[in-house]
């Protein structure tokens, strides 16, 4: 029989009581050490995420999904109160893998995953960060009829509805641990179209943790159905700044994507940053519409100090493109530009892009010594790029393995 290998994908089977648990593991296509997510479903498991789990490998990350005791060929019966237990396994045998970076694991669940991840993190300060996704907040609060509890059961090794629905009322409702989290990355992504948990069942816990970070998806149902790239791109974005290296920005300046409004406020700049030359034309009004989560905006005290507007290629995989970059000339001495540009290198990696493109006009002497410092590699002129006349000098940049 031929062995069939998947390319950084393992399957992977975790002791926890004595059973074997079973998994899968996506694993960053580069050597070294790597931020890693333990990704966990809820009950009974039929939405796994493996969208997020590719997505994340494809962004240099590892990701180990696992099944609890008694669901989906794992060994032993299954068990509410169980699952922290599992998930402490899932993470000692991470802690044993030589790829992982235990300083960079955060834990991601949704519905009673969701539940689970808080409940395992109060506990185990492992778990660096944490993304806590439509989760189960107090089972009192969200009792479920026996119907459901006998179609979870339907699905589940070893326990009746009746026992379902025990181990489900007997749960410890999330607020009472969720202070224990504090000091940690914390975010809860919701969707306000939740059928099984609404907001208002959410509220309690952000009210318990008010470190932690609340995204509301407008519309997005229980399992964020017509919402997966949208989670996709918040958690790996998220987490990319959770785990960042990079300082934050000094002298009172902070950073944030722009928005609509922006639109007016940068292009009433242009020319007094830019000498005098209008250069309205190359901001319309879409890049604050559609490329707004991979931009930046600088502000200090309100006032508009730098901006960078770039987005990830749609037609060619694995390329990110900046478009236009401004500072203030009283600030252009002092690092910002350069900050920028690495925060979008950050970002760009984390939605798969490897090699960062932009251009410049040939006589922009200034423009093309900066990029070449930034280690940007510079073609030669070519001419009529932009048009008859309009001859431009394309940068590449690697940024990625």
């Amino acid at each position: 029989m031929t062995n069939i290998k998947i390319p950084n994908l393992e399957g992977v089977i975790i002791n926890s009581h004595g059973y074997r648990l079973l998994g899968a593991f996506w694993r960053a296509d580069t050597k070294g050490k790597h931020p890693t997510v333990l990704l966990l479903h809820g009950i009974p498991g039929i939405e796994k995420n493996y969208d997020l789990a590719y997505a994340l490998r494809e962004a240099g990350w590892n990701c180990l999904a696992f099944h609890y005791r008694g669901c989906w060929g794992s060994e032993g019966n299954y068990t509410l109160p169980g699952i922290p237990d599992d998930i402490t396994a899932a993470i000692d045998y991470l802690s044993n893998d030589p790829g992982v970076d235990m300083t960079r694991l955060a834990g991601v669940g949704l519905s009673l995953g969701g539940w689970g991840v808080i409940m395992a993190a109060a506990r185990d300060s492992r778990l660096r960060a944490i993304v806590s996704m439509n989760p189960l907040v107090d089972p009192k609060a969200q009792p479920f009829d026996d119907e459901t509890f006998t179609n979870f059961a339907s699905m589940l090794h070893g326990i009746s509805p009746a026992e379902v629905k025990a181990q489900w009322a007997a749960l410890t409702p999330l607020t009472q641990v969720a202070p224990q989290l504090g000091g940690r990355p914390t975010l809860l992504l919701t969707g306000d179209a939740d059928e099984l948990f609404p907001p208002e069942h959410i509220q309690p816990l952000a009210d318990a943790m008010p470190f932690a970070e609340w995204k509301r998806i407008p519309n997005a149902d229980h399992i964020f159905s017509d919402h997966r790239r949208i989670v996709v791109h918040t958690v790996i974005d998220w987490l990319t700044r959770a785990f960042s290296p990079l300082p934050p920005l000094n002298d009172g300046l902070t950073l944030r994507s722009p928005t609509e409004a922006d639109h007016a406020r940068v292009l009433s700049v242009l020319n007094d940053w830019w000498g005098g030359r209008n250069l309205r034309h190359l901001l319309p009004r879409l890049y604050f519409q559609h490329f707004n989560d991979t931009s930046f905006i600088v502000e200090k005290d309100g006032a508009l100090v730098a901006f960078l507007i770039g987005f990830v290629s749609q037609s060619e995989p694995g390329v990110s493109y900046i478009h236009f970059v401004g500072v203030h000339p009283e600030y252009r001495q002092g690092g910002i530009a350069r900050a920028l540009y690495e925060r979008f290198f950050e970002l760009a990696r984390a939605r798969g892009a490897r090699e960062v493109h932009l251009i410049t006009s040939p006589v922009n002497a200034g423009s093309i010594a900066y990029h070449l410092r930034l280690g940007f590699t510079a073609s030669n002129p070519i001419p009529d790029y932009d048009g008859k006349g309009e001859d431009r000098i394309v940068f590449k940049k690697t940024i990625g393995g």
